[in-house]
């Protein structure tokens, strides 16, 4: 994204000042945007008590755009994939502009912050709707923006069994968290554009059951099952069902016995000790893109790629240690190793997951990948074809991608989460996740900080945790 200094910066901060924009730092409110290809969220500002989205968050994951202030113009091209360029045009505290070259008014003035264009909230959809030529919903109270046919509905059946069972179902995989209460089980769906199959409240007169309520708010979508008892939920059909009902009660505590008196030892004929096999092991293997030689992008003229992600590699590694969670760097200093190796490397040490790390000088927060695959029916047991054997793990590897992304989200870090064709990644025979770092909010040189590191590192290390009990154990 292009933008013009000096001048042109200082004539949008006096115009952000004229236009009442109330500090509401991004990120305190968001929009969740639902799309064929990708969900995403935009944060949101408050003016005078209106949100506001930024024309470049909300559509640099649909397309490709640059931006641009011209005079007192500000000026955006978005072109669509395999599409020609289409320009909007607004000006900082008016209300009337361009999009694709016909005239276009605002319900409120467009706002110009630190070289940012920002709309109402309100006409988010349209202006997608004209720049994508498909249709656009907004739920304004809830935050969410659909593009296309992309709501997800879910169907309620109840089994009276013993105990009841009620069986959510949906026609793909979903990956919601999941929190439990007395009587209570609640799942939010951040990531997937759930919406209502019918009424938001459904009661039953089940000895366990007892109603089912669906909500949307702050961007999300929440199911609320209650009961007379502790429920429990457990995911089936490749996550395409979940199956809420009673929890187990707890097993009583057994008496322990008193430790066994240790045989005598005889050293006159001492016999070996049978050397015991080594179990199943959960390890973590962290990937920082690029070194040596090989830089990476260019964050600063002084801040190579490579530098800020093994920096990022290392807090990643600690904090999933802290978590319990053995991890290991893949690269601990400055060397240079091929995309090959990576993956030969990865592979010999058979991890329960594979997590690549890149930064970026442009666009803003966090990008959560995977691979770019057609799905596959291999066996992850089998042998698998070097240029596709992710393929076997797309599903493990899609729940943790949305697993750390539901933690991006919670912290209000800006956050897409996206396919892509990346290499060593598709050659990976295990769970597999790219996480690329921009700037938090538009200053290049924010992306060292250490504070923002943290923040994404954490959301790594307590998204995998959330999902450990989803990948399998290996033996090394």
């Amino acid at each position: 994204m292009a933008i013009t200094a000096g001048l042109a910066l200082l004539f949008a901060g006096l115009l952000t000042r004229q236009a009442g924009v109330h500090a509401q730092a991004p990120g305190q409110n968001q929009l969740t945007v639902y799309s064929p290809q990708t969900s995403y969220s935009v944060p949101l500002l408050d003016v005078n008590g209106q949100p506001y989205a930024g024309l470049v968050e909300l559509l640099e994951p649909l397309g490709s755009v640059d931006a641009r202030i011209d005079g007192k113009k500000y000026k955006l091209h978005f072109t669509p994939p395999g599409g020609r360029p289409l320009e909007v045009q607004f000006a900082g505290g008016k209300d009337k502009g361009k999009v694709r070259g016909n005239g276009y008014k605002l319900p409120a003035n467009f706002v110009l912050q630190n070289g940012r264009g920002y709309v109402p909230l309100s006409v988010t959809s349209e202006i997608i709707s004209r720049l994508l030529g498909s249709d656009a919903q907004l739920h304004p109270a809830a935050r969410r923006l659909f593009i296309g046919n992309v709501q997800a509905r879910y169907t309620l059946e109840l089994h009276k069994d013993n105990p009841s069972r009620l069986l959510l179902g949906f026609s793909s995989p979903v990956n919601p968290s999941i929190a439990t209460e007395p009587g209570r089980v609640r799942l939010t769906f951040r990531r997937e554009p759930i919406v209502s199959s019918g009424p938001e409240n459904v009661p039953y007169s089940d000895p366990l059951i007892s109603g089912v309520t669906f909500s949307e708010h702050d961007g999300l979508a929440e199911l609320d099952v209650t009961g007379t008892a502790p429920l429990m939920a457990n995911f089936a059909d490749g996550g395409k069902t979940i199956i809420v009902t009673g929890a187990p009660a707890p097993a009583p505590v057994a008496q322990e016995a008193p430790p066994a008196a240790p045989a005598p030892a005889n050293p006159q004929n001492p016999s070996p000790q049978p050397r015991q096999p080594a179990g199943p092991r959960f390890l973590v293997l962290i990937d920082p893109a690029h070194g040596g030689n090989d830089i990476g992008a260019a964050i600063t003229p002084s801040l190579p790629e490579k530098d800020v992600v093994l920096a990022l590699a290392r807090r990643v590694q600690r904090d999933l240690v802290n978590r319990g969670i053995a991890a290991g760097l893949l690269r601990n200093s400055d060397v240079a190793i091929t995309l090959d190796q990576r993956a030969i490397w990865t592979n010999a040490t058979r991890p329960a997951l594979y997590i690549a790390l890149h930064a970026a000088n442009t666009g803003q927060g966090v990008h959560v990948f995977t691979a770019m695959l057609p799905a596959a029916n291999l066996s992850p047991q089998g042998f698998l074809p070097w240029d596709t054997a992710q393929a076997a793990f797309l599903d493990l590897s899609g729940s943790v991608a949305g697993s750390v992304a539901a933690e991006l989200e919670s912290r209000k870090l800006p956050n897409a989460t996206l396919l892509a064709p990346l290499r060593p990644m598709n050659n990976i025979a295990a769970p597999a996740i790219a996480v690329e770092i921009a700037p938090p909010a538009g200053n290049v040189d924010e992306i060292a900080s250490a504070a923002y590191q943290e923040q994404v590192a954490q959301s790594i290390a307590a998204g995998v945790a959330a999902v450990r009990a989803k990948l399998p154990e290996v033996r090394p």
